[in-house]
């Protein structure tokens, strides 16, 4: 964290991390929320970040707690797990071998 920050209730802020990275192809990088933060009522948003981006990463954290909370300069607020990510084959002509009853109808 560059900076100090002062998130009021509900705020959401967008903290650059200063520096950046390359994701290779089939992996998704996430900001998670360190349990410290959370604890408090910090907690980071996970918006992923793809392959394709090439920029500074950012954490984007929301205040949920019903106080004033501020993070200070060089503050650890959060985690950068990298994931493997599966994209589907979407189709358009969805055939007739699923239901379509829709919510719960396959079983609970």
């Amino acid at each position: 964290m560059p900076y100090d920050c002062v998130l009021k209730p509900g705020e959401v802020a967008r903290i650059p991390l200063g520096f950046g990275l390359i994701i290779p192809d089939g992996f998704a990088g996430y900001v998670f929320p360190r349990s410290s933060m959370a604890a408090k009522g910090l907690v980071c948003e996970l918006p992923p970040i793809d392959s394709g981006y090439r920029g500074e990463i950012h954490a984007i954290i929301s205040n949920v707690s019903t106080s004033s909370q501020t993070i200070h300069k060089d503050t650890r607020v959060g985690q950068l797990v990298i994931t493997p990510v599966v994209i589907a084959d979407f189709v358009l002509d969805l055939g007739n071998e699923r239901g379509t009853g829709a919510f719960g109808s396959t079983g609970e």
